[in-house]
C-alpha cells in the first residue's frame, strides 16, 4: 500500500498521493499520526547537517507553520502540531549535541 508512494517520482507526488484518499488510511492513524510524524523529523534532521543547523539556528524562537489549510500540522486553527514537533525536535537535537 505505501510502496507506490515510497517509488513516486518527486515529495510532491508522494504528497498528493498520501493526501489521497483513495487508499485507505491505517486504522490507527489518528492515534499514531504524531509518532510517526515525529520519528520522521528526527530522521530528517540527524541525517541532514544543513537542515539540522537551520533549525538549530531558530534559537528558542516559536516555530509556527502557517497555513489556512490545514488546521492540524498548520495554524489555521491553533493546532500547529508540525510546528510544535519541530520545536520538540530542535530541543532534543540540542540534547544529542
Amino acid at each position: 500500500m505505501a510502496e507506490p508512494i515510497r517509488k513516486a517520482n518527486s515529495p510532491m507526488i508522494a504528497a498528493r498521493m498520501g493526501r489521497g484518499r483513495k487508499r485507505t488510511l491505517r486504522r490507527d492513524w489518528e492515534s499514531a499520526k504524531v509518532n510517526v510524524m515525529r520519528e520522521a523529523l528526527l530522521a530528517k534532521f540527524r541525517q541532514h547537517d544543513d537542515l539540522r543547523a537551520l533549525l538549530l539556528g531558530t534559537g528558542e524562537a516559536k516555530i509556527i507553520e502557517h497555513t489556512e489549510r490545514d488546521d492540524y500540522w498548520g495554524d489555521g486553527r491553533g493546532k500547529n502540531m508540525l510546528g510544535r514537533l519541530l520545536m520538540e525536535v530542535r530541543a532534543k537535537l540540542r540534547e544529542e549535541a
